[in-house]
Parts: structure tokens; C-alpha cells; sequence
């Protein structure tokens, strides 16, 4: 339901199965709060807790997949991008380099907050 409903505000969910929470992902700003928390009302065993993410998870795939298209661009400068993936906790995106001590400045300076970690 809500990535289908809510393709720009919603990141992901994970549940913690020691307290039966369900942690809901999100940007903030949408219905999608009301919609879950009404659903889970049925769910008496279920608690939901909400966390914000810095971007819905296409935000951020397609962020990720715009520093993935620029690898040749960071190769030239002496960087070789590894992967590029999302932070699971939907802080944005990790950038994984061998380089990653002299180029994280550059990379955050480059691309900015949704860049959660450069390793």
C-alpha cells in the first residue's frame, strides 16, 4: 500500500520482532502516517513508530543511480567508485571508494546531503 500510494514519501519498513514494532520509513508530509497507523489499529499486537528518511526510496534510487552514472567522471580524478547503495535506514546514500578518506569531501561537496556516508 504504501509504495504504491506514496511512491514520494515512502522509504521502507523493518520490524522489530523482540517488541512486535513495525518502524515505518518516510518523508514526511503525506497521509501515508494516518493511513498506516488506521491500519495497524486492527493489528492490537503490532506498535508502528515512524522514522524520517531524507528521500522517498525512488528519490533516492534515482539519486544513487546519478552518482553511478558520473564513475568515469570521479575514475579521471583518481577515484573508483565501488557501489553506490542506500542507507538501509533511509539516511540517504553510501558511497563505498578505496579512496574514500581524500575523496569524501569532494564526493558530499559534489552531491550534498543525501549523501549519508562515504567508505
Amino acid at each position: 500500500m504504501a509504495l504504491a500510494r506514496y511512491p514520494d514519501h515512502y522509504f521502507g519498513t523493518c520490524r522489530d520482532t523482540t517488541t512486535d514494532t513495525l518502524f515505518v520509513m518516510r518523508v514526511p508530509g503525506s497521509a501515508l502516517d494516518a493511513d498506516v497507523t488506521a491500519m495497524a489499529a486492527d493489528q492490537l499486537a503490532v506498535k508502528v513508530q515512524f522514522a524520517d528518511a531524507a528521500g522517498s526510496r525512488a528519490q533516492l534510487l534515482a539519486f544513487a543511480s546519478r552518482i553511478r552514472a558520473d564513475t568515469e567522471t570521479w575514475r579521471a580524478k583518481g577515484v573508483v567508485i565501488e557501489s553506490v547503495t542506500l542507507a538501509i535506514d533511509g539516511a540517504g546514500v553510501v558511497v563505498d571508494t578505496p579512496q574514500w578518506q581524500s575523496a569524501e569531501a569532494e564526493i558530499k561537496a559534489t552531491y550534498g546531503p543525501l549523501v549519508a556516508e562515504v567508505r
